[in-house]
């Protein structure tokens, strides 16, 4: 996913992880920035792309998994492996043959 600062100056792409796989200036303007401005347009820009990455996966994972189970708690470690054995002794899981 790929997010663009609010004054264009710059493009973050994420991967599916999150893991920033790609930074792009859009101009030379950066040159004239005060550090701190630049460092906070930046993070900014690679937080958002991140958290869009995040939420695409989550949508394309969620129709995979059992009902209730919550993806991102599992990625933000709010969620166990608990979970997912319950629902797998359970019968609930996506393609898992009801007994």
């Amino acid at each position: 996913m790929t997010a663009t600062a609010k004054d264009h100056l710059l493009s973050v792409t994420a991967d599916a992880r999150g893991r920033v796989t790609g930074i792009k200036l859009h101009s030379t303007r950066y040159r004239s920035m005060a550090a701190a401005e630049l460092a906070k347009a930046l993070l900014e820009t690679v937080q958002r792309a991140q958290e869009d990455a995040a939420e695409a996966k989550e949508r394309a994972m969620a129709p995979h998994l059992p009902e209730g189970l919550d993806l991102k708690a599992m990625t933000e470690g709010r969620s166990s492996l608990d979970d997912l054995l319950t629902a797998f002794t359970r019968g609930t899981l996506p393609g898992q043959q009801q007994g």
